[in-house]
C-alpha cells in the first residue's frame, strides 16, 4: 500500500512525457504508485501540491513534489541509481537531446499529430491547450502544414536510425549509445512512441526506411517493469500531508540573481504554461530549485523545479 516511501507518478495514459518516466522506471523495475490526473484543468488535488504547476507529469516522493521530466528523471537516477541510465562518458549528453526531442521534433510530432486526429479534439481540450500555450489551437492551420511537418518528423526520426546504424558499425546498435539503454534513449523514445499510438499508420510507413529504430523501439516498448498500484489523487494529497519533506542543505550556489535561502521567490516554464509557483527558497544551484510551501491540503511541502528551462524570479 502506498505510503510516504512510495514512488508517485500523476499521469494520464497519453502523456508522451509520462510516458518517458514510466518508460524509465520500467527499465530500472522499480516499484511505484500511479494517480491519474485530468489531461485537462481543472487539477484540484493536484495543484496543492505543486502550488499551481498544471503540467504533466509530475512526482513525489511523501512530502517532496518533482515538476518537470528533467527533474524527475535526475531525481530517480540518483535516488535509485540501479540500472543506471546515465551512462558514464556521456554526462550532459541526454539533456542536449531532451532539448531536440522536446522541442523542434515534440511541435513537429503535435502538427503531424493534430493535423491527423484534431477533428475529432474535444472542445474543453482546445481551449485548455489554448490557456496553457497563450495562443490559438489552431485545427485548421496544424491539418494545412501536416503534409510538411511529416517530412519533417521523417527527417528526424532517421537521424535514430544513422546513429543505430554507425553504432552496429561500431559492434554495438543496439541502442544509439551503446549494448545498454540510457537516458539518451528515453528522450529519442517519447516521440516515436507518441506518434506509434496516435498516428500508427504514418509511424509504420517511416519504420519502413527505418528498420533499425523499429527494432530499437520495440526493444524500449517491450521492457517490463512491475505493475503500479493506482491510488486516487486525494490519497496522494494525504500522503504529503502526514509526510515531511526529505532534509535538503539550505544554500544557495554561486546564484547570478543573487538568491538567497528563505528568499520568498516564483518559478515558471520558460516557454508555455507560465502559472508562477511561489514558496520560500530552500536551495538554489545551476541544475535545481527547491521552494518550500505551506498549503491548508498538503501542510508543508518541497516543490522541486529543473534549473533549465524554468525562470526563477523574487516575488
Amino acid at each position: 500500500m502506498a505510503d510516504a516511501r512510495t514512488i508517485i507518478l500523476h499521469e494520464y495514459p497519453a502523456s508522451p512525457y509520462a510516458e518517458k518516466v514510466r518508460l524509465t522506471l520500467r527499465l530500472k523495475n522499480l516499484a511505484y504508485a500511479r494517480v491519474e490526473q485530468p489531461s485537462i484543468m481543472p487539477k484540484p488535488d493536484l495543484i496543492p501540491l505543486t502550488g499551481g504547476y498544471r503540467r504533466i507529469p509530475v512526482l513525489q516522493i511523501g512530502a517532496d513534489i518533482y515538476c518537470d521530466t528533467a527533474i524527475i528523471l535526475r531525481e530517480l537516477e540518483v535516488r535509485y541509481p540501479m540500472a543506471a541510465l546515465k551512462l558514464s562518458g556521456h554526462e550532459g549528453l541526454a539533456q542536449m537531446v531532451a532539448g531536440w526531442a522536446d522541442g523542434r521534433w515534440f511541435q513537429s510530432s503535435v502538427a503531424v499529430i493534430f493535423g491527423e486526429i484534431g477533428d475529432n479534439v474535444p472542445e474543453a481540450f482546445i481551449k485548455d491547450r489554448e490557456q496553457l500555450s497563450g495562443r490559438p489551437f489552431n485545427v485548421a492551420g496544424m491539418k494545412a502544414v501536416a503534409p510538411m511537418m511529416r517530412d519533417q518528423w521523417r527527417a528526424r526520426l532517421m537521424l535514430l536510425e544513422e546513429r543505430l546504424a554507425g553504432a552496429k558499425g561500431a559492434g554495438g546498435g543496439l541502442y544509439l549509445i551503446g549494448p545498454k539503454p540510457g537516458f539518451v534513449d528515453v528522450h529519442a523514445y517519447m516521440n516515436v512512441w507518441w506518434m506509434k499510438q496516435a498516428v500508427p499508420a504514418f509511424a509504420d510507413a517511416c519504420f519502413e526506411s527505418a528498420p533499425l529504430t523499429r527494432a530499437w523501439y520495440d526493444r524500449l516498448r517491450e521492457v517490463e517493469g512491475q505493475e503500479p498500484e493506482t491510488i486516487t489523487s486525494a490519497q496522494a494529497v494525504e500522503i504529503a500531508r502526514d509526510a515531511a519533506p526529505r532534509l535538503v542543505a539550505a544554500t544557495t550556489r554561486n546564484e547570478p540573481q543573487g538568491f538567497a535561502p528563505g528568499e520568498h521567490v516564483a518559478v515558471a516554464p520558460d516557454d508555455y504554461g507560465q502559472d508562477w509557483v511561489e514558496g520560500e527558497l530552500v536551495h538554489a544551484d545551476s541544475q535545481r530549485v527547491i521552494l518550500q510551501r505551506v498549503s491548508p491540503e498538503a501542510d508543508t511541502i518541497h516543490v522541486h523545479f529543473p534549473r533549465a528551462g524554468f525562470l526563477v524570479r523574487r516575488a
